[in-house]
């Protein structure tokens, strides 16, 4: 069975949450970098000591639909200052985005905690083959950068800090 290198797993699975999102973002949205702060954003937990407890631990509140809700809702406001086609545009280029980071995750077999605070037990869905296994990460590598390619979004000329 194939397996990672050591010390590359977690920088490649925030790459490819970071590439989904960027994808999705771009493809459905035209919001590439919305998406890309999307598909990353669960993972900031990461910037939490361990030292703050539970809640605050990796998969722990940003991990759930909650915050993917409250994240959309500060996205919707920011850009709501311009056209409302703006803000529904990064609306669902962040919401779509962290949604596919959840749901990647959630076929892991740490699961995700989608019901914080109400139930704080983590959601897995067992799969064959879970979202990080190498040849999953690869593919999910291959179809984003061929959707990347085909569609024609040129990604790296559209205005980073735009949120809309």
């Amino acid at each position: 069975m194939l397996s990672y290198p050591d010390g590359t797993f977690i920088p490649l699975a925030v790459a490819t949450h970071g590439l989904v999102g960027l994808t999705l973002g771009a493809v459905l949205f035209g919001r590439p970098w919305t998406g890309l702060v999307g598909g990353l954003f669960a993972d900031g937990d990461f910037l939490f000591p361990d030292a703050l407890g539970p809640a605050f631990v990796h998969r722990s509140f940003t991990h759930s639909a909650l915050v993917l809700g409250v994240a959309t809702g500060v996205a919707v406001a920011v850009a709501s200052r311009g056209p409302t086609r703006r803000a529904t545009q990064t609306g669902g280029a962040l919401a779509v985005a962290y949604l596919s980071h959840l749901l990647i995750d959630t076929t892991t077999p740490q699961g995700v905690q989608w019901f914080w605070p109400l139930v704080t037990e983590k959601i897995h869905v067992d799969l064959v083959i879970g979202g990080h296994a190498p040849i999953v990460t690869l593919s999910f590598w291959v179809v984003c950068l061929g959707l990347l390619l085909v569609w024609g979004r040129d990604v790296v000329s559209a205005p980073m800090l735009d949120w809309g």
